[in-house]
Order: C-alpha cells, then structure tokens, then sequence
C-alpha cells in the first residue's frame, strides 16, 4: 500500500526542482499511507455498491433463434456450433420425417432434423434459403443439428424470469419448453430434446 501512496502522492523534495531533500519524518509517512488507505477503501466501496446495484443475476445463458416466425433459444452449454446451412445433406431412408440425413462436419457424421417439423410448426417456405443458420446441439458424445432462419443473439435470464409455459403451440413444444421469457422467447431443454430423439429413433 506504501508503494501506493508514493506514486499517487508527490513527495515534497520533487516539487521543487533544486530545493534540498527533507526527509519524511515516521509520523507523517504513516500519515500520507493512511490516507492514501482511506481513499482507496472507500473507493472500493463505492464501486462495490454500485456494482451490487447494477449486476444482474444470470442463471441461464442462450443463444435465441428464429424459426417458422417464432423465436426459440437453447442454452449455450448445449451449443457446440453455429455455422452456415450450406452443406449438402445425405438423406437416409427408414427414418422419422424430422430427420433430413447426415452431413459431414470435418470428418465427423452429424444427423439433422427439421426442428420445425419435429416441433410441429408450419414452415413459411420450403425453400432452403429461408434456412440460413445451422446449429449444432453437443450433449456428451452426441451430436445433432438443425437448420433455422437466423440467429438473433445472445439471452440472459435469471429462474425468476422464466415463466410457464402456458398456451404452447403443440404438445411437443410444451414438453421441451423450460419456460418462457421476454419478448415471447421459448427456451427450450436441449438435453430433453436429445433424448426424446433417441426415443423416436429406437421406437421406428
């Protein structure tokens, strides 16, 4: 705190160029460092309480989505990739309708599933352009991803905000739904999602 004080405070032999040095006498170093002490710490306080006023609580983090004009998010944990929808999709035969194929990621086999039809929405076109985005949900050593219309950005919501879902627009959406938050965003549960996937693809 010492080394503090001396760079924040000039000392009296360096004010005047040529006056002989005047050492500091105990009393007033102890003096100067503790009022350079008292300035700090009631700084910190005062950045403390303010920072208490402004911090908002976050317990949930998302990226929001837009799909068939609605605006759904999974949280970020589960997100393992956002990239453009351009890449060429292997379509496989004997699966649900939901699942479009397979595309390769590097080397790696993804599957991917038509969100809006697994969800039960109408999709405004059939046109592959309106699906610009392309996510990637991640949970331990499963992958799978899913075409939207665009990212919008990130979310920030504490429990407090989320409220039920009330009036969903399918029974599918209400079991995946963690609640709903400002602005009519859906967050959905992503490791639900990936087990109700693993359910529908045993079941067929």
């Amino acid at each position: 705190m010492q080394n503090v004080s001396k760079n924040s405070l000039p000392a009296a032999n360096n004010s005047y160029p040529g006056a002989s040095p005047v050492p500091e006498s105990p009393e007033h170093s102890a003096r100067t460092t503790r009022t350079a002490e008292d300035i700090l710490l009631a700084r910190a306080k005062e950045l403390a309480k303010g920072q208490r006023h402004t911090t908002k609580k976050t317990d949930i983090r998302c990226i929001e989505f837009a799909l068939s004009g609605m605006s759904f998010a999974f949280e970020m944990h589960s997100i393992r990739e956002i990239m453009r929808n351009s890449m060429p999709i292997t379509p496989l035969p004997f699966l649900p309708k939901s699942f479009l194929g397979l595309i390769n990621v590097r080397g790696e086999v993804v599957p991917v599933i038509d969100l809006a039809h697994y969800l039960g929405l109408s999709r405004p076109k059939e046109a592959k352009e309106v699906l610009k985005s392309l996510i990637i949900l991640q949970k331990n050593e499963v992958a799978v991803a899913f075409p939207c219309e665009r990212i919008v950005r990130i979310r920030e919501f504490s429990k407090n905000e989320l409220q039920p879902t009330i009036a969903a627009q399918s029974q599918v959406i209400a079991s995946l739904a963690k609640g709903c938050g400002r602005g009519g965003i859906t967050v959905l549960d992503a490791d639900a999602f990936m087990l109700q996937l693993q359910k529908s693809l045993n079941t067929e």
